[in-house]
């Protein structure tokens, strides 16, 4: 589709990426430990070519050390401009870049969600500071107009549609995860929004508060769309806009992209082909809708085993079934079966909570059940949700799993993902009550591998997995 279009179009295609395209797949795992080739996502990027990329937050969780050889790589600007280097107090990308075409200047101003704080260990993000998406963007725009005067102004925001917390106070120190709308409507000067981030495809128009129409568009999620904005440009006038989805699915492959992409995926099929351990019994991630189910279990063994194993014991594991798009089947699992079963580069930690806190995240993650990644449950107790009950009253925890008492008042060790162990899914802030800022002073260890690979080490070492989930908690 893209080289047909820049057949007719030459360099009247402009061609933007909004990230999150260092992590998801055992491709781009491969690649961002491969030092021998060039990087399979600057090699995407580099073969269209693109004319400007954004970041997304999967690409900053891939670790500095990748981000930065894979934007040494690209031939192509990118833009961010609410990633603030330390060292320098300035911003760390390019904050907007300015095209010309026919004498028309195209400004186009990247920005990041700085969520980012609250799912990414700083260890993989040193030296980097990340600020509010609505201040940076109300800042940046004056300055394109005084400075570039563009005759057209678009935004390439990895920053969702509208806010999924409710009643968020205006002085919140990140502001919105999901900024998009906000900005859109509050910030004048925009004729074009490109977002991504919340993975819900959309093409509509958006009034400001001058009166203005700013259009926006979502391409959705894995390459189902492009997201196209016709663009007429003349001198003097307001720019002509005409927005759509165009379905990508059904389109032929492309025989020199197939060529160039072929080396990679060699490389990662010799990885995800190599056998891991045995599964027993199939398992489902929806299982998780009826009670302890095996897809989750066995990842609380793991990480109960996986802290022990480091002089680190937890009392109690929270996880949820991140993925409930692939069933398993019974029988010898490879790498590539643990990309469908654990698909983030999560590493581990270890917190203290009180039995209340606990109770109350437990609370929270039934409340929020729908979105999958964000269901937590919990081994090292025996516990009961009542559906029917109102939210704060489902959870009724019996005991610990050994037998002894459960204290509400006590202090336990629990071991969990950092995702979640920096305040991903709000669980902490909106179930706990606790504040953002005092997350941190929770955490006691963080692992310095990611999950997966320990995940896949540890299966490895038991030959064969569980047939049996703990059963330590049901739903009534």
């Amino acid at each position: 589709v893209i080289r047909q279009m820049k057949n007719d179009l030459g360099d009247h295609l402009i061609l933007l990426d909004n990230g999150d395209d260092l992590q998801g797949t055992p491709y781009q795992y491969c690649s961002n430990r491969d030092a021998e080739h060039p990087n399979l996502v600057s090699a995407f990027l580099n073969f269209f070519p693109y004319d400007i990329i954004g970041v997304g937050n999967h690409d900053v969780e891939a670790g500095r050390a990748v981000f930065d050889r894979v934007y040494a790589e690209v031939t192509m600007p990118v833009v961010c401009a609410n990633v603030i280097d330390e060292a320098t107090n300035e911003p760390y990308w390019t904050p907007y870049t300015v095209l010309n075409r026919d004498g028309f200047k195209i400004a186009v101003l990247g920005l990041l969600t700085p969520y980012v704080v609250t799912w990414v260990p700083e260890r993989l993000r040193p030296g980097l500071r990340f600020e509010q998406a609505e201040a940076a963007a109300a800042y940046w725009v004056k300055v394109i107009q005084e400075k570039e005067h563009p005759d057209l102004m678009v935004g390439l925001f990895h920053s969702g549609f509208e806010p999924m917390e409710q009643n968020l106070p205006d002085d919140a120190p990140l502001g919105r995860e999901n900024a998009t709308k906000w900005i859109a409507e509050n910030v004048p000067g925009f004729h074009i929004v490109f977002y991504g981030h919340d993975h819900r495809a959309r093409a509509e128009k958006i009034v400001n508060v001058e009166g203005d129409t700013v259009y926006v568009l979502n391409s959705g999620t894995r390459g189902a769309n492009l997201a196209q904005a016709e663009v007429k440009l003349t001198r003097g006038g307001k720019p002509e806009i005409q927005i759509g989805l165009m379905p990508t699915l059904e389109q032929a492959d492309d025989p020199d992209f197939a060529a160039m992409l072929q080396p990679y995926l060699d490389r990662a099929e010799a990885y995800q082909n190599q056998e891991v351990a045995v599964l027993p019994v199939a398992i489902s991630p929806n299982d998780i809708h009826q009670g302890s189910c095996l897809w989750v279990d066995e990842i609380h063994r793991c990480q109960m085993d996986e802290v022990a194993k480091r002089g680190i014991p937890a009392d109690i594991s929270l996880a949820a079934a991140l993925n409930r798009r692939y069933d398993l089947q019974p029988g010898m699992l490879k790498v590539a079966d643990f990309f469908k079963w654990y698909p983030f580069e999560n590493s581990l930690a270890v917190m203290e909570m009180t039995g209340s806190d606990i109770k109350a995240h437990l609370e929270y993650s039934y409340e929020v059940r729908n979105t999958i990644y964000n269901y937590d449950c919990a081994a090292g107790i025996v516990y009961q949700i009542a559906k029917d009950k109102p939210y704060g009253q489902r959870v009724a925890i019996k005991g610990m799993a050994d037998g002894t008492p459960f204290d509400l008042d006590h202090t336990y060790r629990v071991v969990l993902n950092s995702y979640r162990s920096m305040g991903g899914g709000n669980h902490f802030v909106n179930g706990c009550g606790w504040a953002q800022d005092d997350i941190a002073a929770h955490r006691v260890w963080n692992s310095e591998e990611d999950l997966r690979t320990l995940f896949i080490e540890w299966a490895r070492a038991k030959g064969t997995l569980d047939a049996e989930p703990l059963n330590n908690w049901s739903i009534k």
